[in-house]
């Protein structure tokens, strides 16, 4: 009898070629040339003014006085009055949420909570989330964290409204995906700062501004992990479901939500973590909570800013833990009651509804308020806030301290990153020719990723020329470059040691934890005293915003290498370090691209970010233009640092892809 043969899956195969025609000694040439004629023509040819268009600030602005016309008029266009009525009500919606949240009360606020992800996530989850509300209260900002929640549970609402329903029909749909994938794309790669100028145009500054300005960033995440679950369902369930008579509704509604709640449940989880990643941001129109203290603190009382960015961390954590337990414990793949089961539970629901109820009346009978402490412990909590602020404050003191040991290390570290790396490499692509720098970084873009995405690059830089930016887009690209290469050489390094070993990765998580959930605008508050140097402490920052996504993706592209090839490689005697070096590393490069890619897109919402204390470039264009009302300015710095996105995007991306071929 024989036995039929099973499919080979493919298989990747690593491209091979001679030295001289790799792409590192291609891009090391074109280099080469460019400085040759940097050297020869340096600041002889700028971008010529001819093809710039010199009016388009100008034009923008008269458009935004338009824009505010037509929006405050008495009686507004249909266009007008439908952006009009979303302000008025999402600004009632946060307004109801954050009057609930006091209205219950500090004690009822806390007990409700902590029941709810108690009875879905279990206990440990719980006792997070207790701890993380009792942290509010020490810190002295339950009032500024609650008006944070209330805002974060109206943009996550919302922002799930629209992205759930997109993403199922991304997940149905390949034609919808293809082409809802580029706006999503602009969506995150457009660093968050760079859009507050036309959401504060169209809907004023407020919770409104703030709400909309969150749903930007935060709807992406949820359009694609929702679009990969659906996706993710068996095809075999679904043809199933088809040849029993289900209709599209009922194959959506019986199959395939069903078998995909995990990752919907992931999907909530990243657009909370995604939403309070705006909060600081946020708070720059109006968005009030932690964001304002963070924000008013920045140069008034830097330690303030701290404390802000500290109870920023522990809610987002706090929030993580809460959903990943609650998807961990409500999966049904996993979860199998019976009937004495569903009853404890139901019976457990109705017993946290009932303790939430006699929380909330027995604190409002004590007399309660919504601000905690309440009157006998105003003085103790104002007390231990100050001894806060005050071990913060002298903390940054000590490093700015010329005599200080940290200072003596980080003053010079920052010199040394600015007149060797940064001010050279902005020089070189500021005062190169601007037809050999267009001409290089489209070649650089073709060798290193393909056609399509050198013709993206070129397009983008011809936007930059035309915008009339082309010197403070290279300024901004030579601050982007330097971070990402101290990012990627942390992050490839440290990831490395996570997937070696188990000690450093449990390690890791903690710190990868903190500095990807610390508001961006809080990274650069300690490098303001550490490295006095304006430019500097911006890239710093989005080195250490940066880092922990390389980290963990190449952990986890190396740890997911498959081991019929470590064992095959052991087999043969090599050792460990040579499979690390010939074996994984090599196979893992997908996903070391791929943090390449991230880092690069983090580290320009950073370096962007880092105009408001002074660095140079758009970023510093975008502060100036926000700071003074400047519509034209913000937004021709907003569409070159889309365009800078889009560009160093597609060539990281297209990397990925030309590296490697499958063959069955």
């Amino acid at each position: 009898m024989s036995v039929a043969a099973e499919p080979v899956a493919p298989v990747t195969v690593l491209e091979h070629r001679p030295w001289w025609r790799g792409r590192l000694v291609w891009t090391a040439a074109i280099v080469a040339v460019m400085y040759v004629g940097y050297r020869a023509l340096r600041t002889d040819y700028p971008w010529p003014g001819s093809i710039a268009w010199n009016t388009l600030q100008f034009e923008l602005d008269d458009f935004q006085g338009w824009v505010i016309e037509q929006r405050t008029a008495v009686d507004k266009s249909f266009v007008f009055a439908i952006f009009d009525g979303f302000r008025v009500f999402v600004d009632n919606l946060v307004e109801w949420l954050t009057r609930f949240l006091f209205w219950l009360t500090w004690i009822g606020t806390t007990v409700a909570g902590t029941l709810v992800v108690w009875r879905f996530g279990g206990l440990r989850a719980g006792a997070i989330t207790l701890g993380a509300f009792a942290s509010f209260a020490l810190l002295g900002l339950w009032e500024t964290s609650m008006q944070t929640l209330a805002l974060m549970l109206a943009s996550v609402a919302l922002s799930l409204l629209v992205g759930i329903p997109l993403g199922i029909a991304a997940g149905r749909s390949a034609g919808f995906q293809r082409a809802i994938t580029p706006v999503l794309d602009g969506m995150q790669i457009v660093p968050a700062f760079a859009y507050l100028m036309p959401v504060v145009i169209l809907f004023s500054v407020g919770s409104a501004a703030a709400v909309v300005a969150t749903m930007i960033y935060a709807i992406p995440p949820a359009v694609r992990i929702t679009a990969l679950g659906i996706r993710g369902v068996p095809v075999n369930t679904v043809e199933a479901a088809a040849s029993m008579g289900s209709t599209r509704l009922q194959m959506l509604a019986k199959v395939q939500l069903p078998l995909s709640r995990r990752m919907l449940l992931l999907a909530v989880n990243q657009t909370i973590l995604f939403a309070l990643s705006m909060v600081v941001i946020a708070g720059l129109i109006g968005g009030g909570g932690l964001g304002a203290v963070v924000n008013s603190g920045l140069f008034s009382n830097p330690a303030l800013a701290i404390l802000g960015g500290i109870a920023i961390v522990i809610m987002a954590m706090a929030l993580d833990r809460a959903t990943e337990a609650i998807a961990e414990r409500t999966d049904p793949a996993r979860r199998h009651l019976d009937d004495a089961g569903r009853r404890r539970l139901r019976l457990l629901t109705v017993g946290a509804v009932g303790v939430t109820a006699l929380a909330v009346a027995i604190a409002k009978l004590a007399g309660a308020r919504g601000v905690y402490p309440d009157t006998i412990g105003d003085e103790r909590a104002a007390t231990l806030q100050d001894w806060l602020l005050a071990r913060i404050q002298s903390v940054l003191d000590y490093v700015a301290d010329p005599t200080s040991t940290v200072f003596g290390i980080t003053e010079p570290t920052g010199n040394f990153v600015l007149t060797k790396l940064l001010l050279p490499l902005q020089g070189f692509l500021v005062e190169t020719p601007w037809f050999l720098t267009v001409g290089g970084l489209t070649l650089i873009a073709l060798v290193v990723s393909g056609l399509r995405p050198a013709v993206t690059t070129l397009a983008m830089l011809v936007v930059i020329g035309v915008s009339g930016v082309w010197p403070l887009a290279m300024d901004t690209l030579s601050q982007v470059l330097v971070a990402t290469l101290f990012a990627v050489m942390i992050g490839v390094g440290l990831g490395v040691l996570a997937a070696e070993s188990r000690a450093v990765s449990r390690a890791l998580r903690p710190v990868n934890d903190v500095l990807q959930t610390l508001p961006q605008l809080v990274y650069i508050i300690p490098f303001i005293y550490l490295m006095p140097v304006s430019i500097v402490p911006g890239i710093i920052a989005g080195v250490l915003y940066a880092f922990p996504v390389v980290v963990r993706l190449v952990e986890r592209g190396i740890n997911d290498v498959a081991p019929e090839a470590v064992e095959a490689a052991g087999a043969f005697g090599a050792t460990r370090r040579q499979i690390l070096t010939k074996v994984k590393i090599p196979l893992a490069g997908d996903a070391i691209m791929l943090g390449v890619n991230q880092g690069i897109i983090m580290v320009l919402a950073v370096v962007v970010i880092g105009g408001l204390v002074g660095s140079s470039g758009l970023g510093y264009e975008v502060a100036q233009g926000l700071a003074r009302g400047q519509f034209g300015q913000g937004v021709i710095a907003s569409v070159a640092i889309l365009a800078l996105g889009v560009a160093l995007d597609r060539v990281t991306q297209g990397s990925r892809q030309a590296r490697r071929r499958s063959v069955s």
